[in-house]
């Protein structure tokens, strides 16, 4: 050791222990730091993707709902269409009927008017 020198510019081994055991808590620090962020950052990652499978769904089950009632929509238009055609079908049976009953009329007043020209032609030719 140099006289001019002093002290504590002599590293002793104390000294350089202390160094390495600081050094090495720093990197331990470090890494622990590192270790820390990238479980942060997996962390982040998952939840975004959970996130965006959540939107997928959502979307699939928004696009579904929207099916479902354009389905019922329709449903409920070829419904509408039938009742409207059913009541069209039974004002055509009950005019259809009430032709029937006036032929009927016609054709029962015919045969009477028949039978009584036929009586009063064997009336006629009898005389």
């Amino acid at each position: 050791m140099n006289p001019k020198e002093p002290a504590s510019s002599d590293p002793s081994p104390n000294t350089l222990n202390d160094n390495h055991s600081m050094t090495e808590a720093k990197r331990r620090e470090a890494e622990y730091s590192r270790a820390v962020a990238e479980t942060s950052r997996a962390s982040a990652e998952a939840r975004r993707e959970k996130g965006e499978q959540e939107r997928i769904a959502s979307e699939e089950s928004r696009q579904s709902a929207e099916m479902d009632r354009r389905l019922a929509e329709e449903q409920r238009r070829i419904a509408e269409e039938l009742r409207h055609a059913a009541k069209e079908t039974h004002s055509a049976a009950v005019d259809i009927r009430e032709a029937a009953q006036e032929a009927r009329a016609v054709l029962e007043e015919a045969k009477q008017t028949k039978k009584s020209g036929e009586a009063a032609d064997t009336e006629y030719s009898n005389e």
